[in-house]
């Protein structure tokens, strides 16, 4: 009794050298029960080496945009009158728009014919001295008894006379020329459709004025023109008098990451999706690339423009568009689940399984797809590739793909998953 008493009081008053002796007995005890009750095992899931069609494509993402489209932006002031149109309206090309009250114009056509009238009548009159000096100089020059100074001044009055009528032309043709400016200037008051299309913007109506300086640099018949960004029709229509676009030349502008754009080319075929529209899908072919990228926040892209094969009424300009483009298809080659594929180094493998037996392959790879890809070399038809190792015990199942770095080699190990 007196040997237990003194036990216990030994480990009362050593209870820190206690405690660790418990933990270490304790933990020590776990793992020789895991070692003796739980049990693991490695499977695998296989698939057969086979020849098919692999295709390559890079994806991008990015606007619907109008390919054509012309912005009404009038340089001559005055109230606009007589508006035919309203948003939305469908007009062809050349169709009266509206017009631009400016009577102001009209004074100033007349005073630009007046100044081009003057500038005939003086070169009329500077041809008549020029004229009258010259057969002065004959009458001279045919005179016995006239002095050689009578003769050279005779000679110096048709100089001046002919230098006068030089004047009188130039004077002519910027008189006339001033004319048909002011008369072009004065017939932009009535506004035109360069294109056909459809009226998008409308920012005026009748009774509104118009100011030269909202609309320097503009035009009442303005040329079309191509968008080749998501925001050019936005930031133009919040001054633009009107803005027709073609709807019927609906084009993708979609943008594709520098690391993929040496693999585009033009005439690509592309595949569309939507992410307003569900279960719609188009195609197209790539028709332009950009030259210059674009660089944001360290991401540089570039943009490419897809032509639709065919148009959907359901798609309106700038709707968000994601494209999948073909750069590459080959057919009756060996392919594999990319999932198979390692990497170690600079080098790729694959692992292999023989008999049951797994072990390592050193393979080539040529192009690759979203789930495939090319073998090149070191594999052939009707080879069986583990695509993944799965780890069973008692306590759960730990499944690792093959298509991370590393891997083990499990001799003797039948695989689990069979041959496609």
């Amino acid at each position: 009794m007196n040997i237990i008493l003194k036990i216990l009081s030994f480990i009362w008053n050593k209870k820190f050298y206690a405690i660790i002796i418990i933990i270490a007995l304790s933990v020590g005890g776990y793992f020789v029960y895991k070692k003796v009750h739980y049990k693991s095992s490695v499977s695998y899931q296989t698939a057969t080496v086979e020849k098919g069609t692999i295709t390559s494509s890079v994806s991008g993402s990015g606007n619907i945009i109008v390919d054509e489209e012309t912005t009404i932006n009038p340089s001559v002031s005055g109230t606009i009158t007589k508006l035919s149109v309203k948003s939305g309206s469908k007009v062809k090309k050349g169709q009266f728009l509206f017009y631009i009250y400016n009577p102001d114009l009209d004074i100033t056509v007349n005073k630009s014919y007046v100044s081009y009238l003057q500038a005939k009548q003086s070169l009329e009159d500077a041809k008549a001295k020029l004229l009258e000096a010259q057969n002065n100089q004959t009458t001279v020059e045919n005179k016995s008894t006239s002095t050689d100074e009578e003769k050279n001044l005779a000679a110096q009055k048709v100089t001046a006379a002919q230098l006068n009528v030089d004047a009188a032309s130039v004077n002519v043709d910027s008189a006339l020329a001033d004319y048909n400016a002011q008369k072009e200037n004065a017939a932009k008051r009535t506004v035109t459709a360069p294109i056909a299309g459809t009226i998008t913007t409308l920012n005026i109506k009748n009774g509104d004025e118009l100011g030269t300086s909202s609309s320097q640099g503009g035009s009442s018949s303005a040329s079309s023109s191509s968008s080749s960004s998501s925001t050019s029709s936005t930031s133009s229509s919040s001054s633009a008098a009107m803005i027709i676009q073609n709807l019927n030349s609906l084009k993708a502008s979609v943008a594709v990451n520098e690391v993929d754009i040496a693999k585009i080319s033009k005439d690509q075929k592309a595949s569309l999706t939507f992410n307003a529209i569900e279960d719609l899908t188009l195609t197209g072919k790539v028709e332009e690339i950009d030259q210059t990228g674009t660089n944001s926040s360290g991401v540089v892209t570039y943009n490419v423009t897809i032509g639709l094969d065919s148009l959907d009424s359901k798609v309106k300009p700038q709707m968000s568009v994601s494209a999948t483009i073909t750069t590459e298809v080959k057919q009756d080659v060996l392919v594999i689940s990319s999932s198979a594929v390692k990497t170690s180094g600079d080098s790729r493998y694959v692992e292999i399984m023989v008999n049951g037996k797994v072990s390592q392959q050193t393979v080539e790879i040529g192009i690759s797809s979203d789930t495939q890809t090319e073998i090149t070399s070191g594999l052939k038809e009707g080879d069986t590739v583990v695509t993944q190792t799965s780890t069973n015990s008692s306590t759960g199942t730990t499944s690792r793909s093959n298509s991370s770095g590393g891997g083990f080699d499990f001799p003797g190990i039948t695989g689990g998953g069979p041959g496609r």
